[in-house]
């Protein structure tokens, strides 16, 4: 298959990347660019962000020889054939893709050069530099995959809202990791769309949680946190976002709901045996890659097989999102970028990510 002829400059056929060598090892190895189909683009790499998943997928799910990575920000420099007028050789945009994935081992984010779905790419706004733009594709989408999973709507995101208006009546949200990048990004979207987030993280982040539109922070190590939360809401939660995903986070989630149909979803495989304990409550767990509409070619639990359905959404959202972008209506997680430098960066800090060392910030690499 030949790439499509809209080009900037002459991309080369070699990158450097970081590949995965072994479990839970990386090193910086010569590979190929990757070959676009007809609906993507190809990026010049500028800045990359480090996610959980980039460890948890090097570490239980190795592929040999795979590109890792996935959030990413850069200039476009190849267009595909059907990718028409959205977006164009130059723009700056960013987005996610899957990196260490089985199914395309020759592509990922922490790479030169990265192939990756238009309809899913979002333009970076004016103004915003590339370093936070890779710091937000991830949670944006994964947002998006949330609310669509606990039945949430999202409507209002479309329209110019105000925090005055009447919430007396406004469902209450439960974010648990509430300062995580998905956390903060959820909380914004979730009061914009007409909910009312609580958030429980530690106390020094109670003003980053309130900061972006939570009505109430608490504590998640003290050991009142559930019953202090059904107290605040008077028993009227009826939906929770778990971003951490851990038996002692599903139990405290499950605790704090009120009592009548519930809806929780997590970010991890979650313990069915915990289920039974509240039998009004409807589980769910996400997988952010089905928005590719692939086969996610993982073993076990984590297999998905295609989800056209949700390649759609994600196209629909990828839209909203950089809508509310462009209005400046969502705000980036705080971020610690390095200075300008190599993939090489990424390492020691996956490992501080990968050792929990990582608390209230992003961690992002400009390459």
């Amino acid at each position: 298959m030949s790439l499509p002829q809209k080009t900037t400059s002459k991309v080369p056929r070699l990158q450097r990347a970081l590949v995965a060598t072994g479990p839970g090892s990386l090193a910086l190895k010569t590979v190929a660019v990757p070959r676009i189909t007809s609906e993507e683009v190809l990026v010049r790499t500028a800045a990359v962000a480090l996610n959980p998943s980039d460890h948890k997928l090097l570490d239980q799910s190795t592929t040999a020889g795979a590109i890792s990575g996935s959030d990413f920000a850069g200039v476009v420099v190849h267009v595909g054939s059907s990718v028409k007028d959205r977006m164009s050789v130059g723009d700056r945009v960013f987005g996610i893709v899957f990196g260490a994935n089985p199914g395309r081992p020759g592509n990922g984010a922490f790479a030169q050069y990265v192939a990756a779905p238009a309809d899913l790419c979002m333009h970076v706004p004016d103004g915003m530099d590339m370093a936070t733009a890779a710091s937000m594709g991830m949670g944006l989408m994964t947002t998006g995959l949330a609310l669509r999973s606990l039945g949430l709507r999202w409507d209002r995101l479309a329209e110019e809202n105000d925090d005055s208006d009447d919430e007396r009546h406004s469902p209450y949200v439960l974010v648990h990791g509430g300062a995580t990048a998905t956390g903060t990004i959820a909380i914004q979207i979730l009061r914009q769309a007409g909910y009312l987030p609580v958030a429980t993280c530690s106390p020094t982040n109670f003003d980053l949680v309130t900061d972006r539109g939570a009505v109430a922070g608490f504590d998640y190590n003290s050991a009142s946190c559930a019953n202090d939360i059904r107290r605040y809401t008077k028993g009227r939660l009826r939906y929770a976002l778990d971003c951490i995903g851990n038996e002692a986070t599903m139990i405290l989630c499950y605790c704090a709901l009120g009592d009548g149909a519930s809806y929780y979803t997590t970010l991890e495989q979650y313990s069915r045996r915990l289920t039974i304990r509240r039998r009004d409550v409807t589980p769910d767990w996400i997988l952010g890659w089905t928005l590719l509409g692939d086969e996610v070619q993982l073993a076990g639990a984590y297999y998905r097989e295609a989800r056209p359905d949700d390649r759609q959404f994600g196209r629909d959202w990828a839209v909203l999102m950089e809508s509310l972008l462009e209005q400046a209506r969502v705000r980036p997680h705080p971020i610690e970028a390095t200075a300008q430098g190599t993939f090489m960066a990424v390492i020691p800090r996956l490992d501080l990510l990968r050792k929990k060392m990582v608390k209230g910030k992003k961690i992002v690499v400009k390459v």
